[in-house]
This record gives C-alpha cells, structure tokens and sequence, in this order.
C-alpha cells in the first residue's frame, strides 16, 4: 500500500511539474493532485528536489527494465533488428515523459541548489553507466553477427548512445516530439551506413 501511494505521488508530480514547470510547482500543488494533505507528501519525501530526483529515478528504472525486456526477448534476432527494438524502447519511454523531460532541459540540474548538485551527478552518472552496460552487450553480439567493424567497437557504445542524446536534445529544446520511426530511422541509417552516399 505505501508503495503504491508513493507510486501515486510521483505519478502526480510528473503531472504538476509538465504542466506548470520545475520552479513553479509546489508540494501543495502535488498534494492537491493527488488528493492528499501536504504533510502527507513530506511522510514520503523531505522537500521537493528530493521528490524529484525519487521520480528520475524510478524513471530511469523503468526505462532500463523495458530495455531490458526487449534484449531478452530480441536474442538470437538480426543485429539491426535488435538494434531497432533498443531505440524504439528509448524513444517511445522519452515520448511518454516528452513533457517533463522538456522541463527538466529547460529548468534542470544547472539551475538546482548548490547543495543538491551532487545528487543530480549521482543520477545521471548512474543512468549512463546503465545504457552503457546494455548498449556494450548489444555491440558485442552485433560483433559476432559480422554487423560492427571490430576496430572501433570501444567507441560504438558512445556513439550510439550520443547520437540517441542529440536527437532528443533537439525534440525537448524545441518542444517539437518527433514520431518514432522518423528519429530511429536516420539513427539506424548513420549509426549502421554511415553518411556517406552509397555507388
């Protein structure tokens, strides 16, 4: 039960803090969404940076779940294939939280307490060294099929995973979400063929 409830606040956060920005919003604000007192919110979280970085947080564990569900499932698949159903995992997560995660671009970690800057590193450190671990698997496998030069293999997990982070870059700062298959597909193609033209 208490799980659940603290599911449901941070369910409401995400909410309040789309619609009315990082700065804006107010525990208040959060209760009234969930329908409880303020002081119920501070049983679960000391004050609102706190409740944020606890919302990043089970995001970023359930974007790494359902990467993880689809590298099971994709196993023994064609390396483009597996590829493909890694970035639909990481495109569609980001267009289910497009609206807060425009936010935190336009309002983050850079404008945060001093004090809270090290919990923000903490997190995305974590995070990053997370998709690494999985993209370093995939390429590993895409060795093996003959799909990746092995040379440069230290530097295809950065690659990816930087391309992926320009691409959404883009779509949040401009708050413009992009469908799916139109950001995998030139990710696939410069990631797999290069950019240089084909004879």
């Amino acid at each position: 039960m208490k799980e659940e409830a603290r599911a449901a606040i941070l369910d409401a956060a995400e909410q309040v803090l789309a619609e009315q920005g990082l700065h804006a919003t107010r525990m208040d604000d959060i209760a009234a969404q969930v329908g409880v007192s303020v002081g119920t919110l501070y049983n679960y979280f000391e004050d609102r940076q706190q409740l944020l970085l606890a919302l990043l947080e089970v995001r970023a564990r359930d974007l790494l779940a359902l990467l993880d569900a689809e590298l099971e499932r994709s196993q023994g698949s064609p390396y483009r294939a597996r590829l493909y159903g890694f970035l639909r995992c990481v495109l569609e997560h980001a267009q289910s939280h497009f609206r807060l995660f425009s936010v935190l671009l336009e309002e983050g970690p850079r404008h945060s307490r001093p004090k809270d800057e090290p919990a923000w590193r903490r997190h995305q450190q974590e995070l990053s060294r997370e998709l690494i671990r999985r993209v370093d698997l995939l390429c590993e496998d895409g060795l093996r099929q003959g799909a990746l030069r092995p040379e440069d293999v230290r530097h295809y997990p950065m690659l990816l995973l930087g391309m992926v982070h320009s691409v959404l870059f883009q779509q949040f700062h401009l708050k413009q979400p992009v469908p799916v298959d139109e950001s995998i597909a030139p990710l696939l193609r410069c990631f797999l063929d290069g950019a240089t033209p084909r004879p």
